[in-house]
This record gives C-alpha cells, sequence and structure tokens, in this order.
C-alpha cells in the first residue's frame, strides 16, 4: 500500500497522460532487471502509459521487447517523467 508522499507521486506521475499518446494513464511500474516478474519496483519508478501502451494488444505487458525498441526502454522512460517532474 503506498503511504501519502507515494500517493502523490502516483497521483502526478498518472496526471501528465500517456507519454506515447498522452491520452489519460495510469502508472506502470517500471521492473528493473533481476527483481522478478511477480514483484514490483518502488512507486517512484513508474511511468504514465493509457490503457493501450500498458496492457493492450501492443503494449509493454504484451510485447516489451517491440514496446521498447518502438518507444525507447523503461529506464528511458523513466528519465523523461523524471525530467518533466522537476520542471
Amino acid at each position: 500500500m503506498a503511504n501519502k508522499k507515494e500517493r502523490e507521486h502516483l497521483n502526478k506521475v498518472a496526471a501528465m497522460g500517456c507519454l506515447i499518446c498522452e491520452r489519460p494513464a495510469n502508472v506502470h511500474h517500471i521492473r528493473p532487471k533481476g527483481l522478478g516478474i511477480s514483484r514490483r519496483s518502488s512507486h517512484f519508478d513508474t511511468i504514465p502509459l493509457c490503457y493501450d501502451h500498458h496492457q493492450g494488444q501492443f503494449s509493454i505487458h504484451n510485447n516489451k521487447k517491440a514496446f521498447e525498441k518502438k518507444y525507447g526502454t523503461e529506464k528511458e522512460l523513466l528519465e523523461i517523467v523524471k525530467r518533466r517532474l522537476n520542471e
């Protein structure tokens, strides 16, 4: 469960809109290598993605390699989010 500071951060990330298409977004927790599929990363390591880019047919969850080839790695996208939040 997210604490107050984490919830505030998650709300700011979601409010950015999808990094890919700018539609309304939910947060995607990036999964650093070695963390494992069932473990979620920190609430601060999140990027905003709409349903289609998060869980749709050609999304990060359904075809991560193709998604990252087209749009950038989770780490690269996270850096974009951090920059925008600090502007």
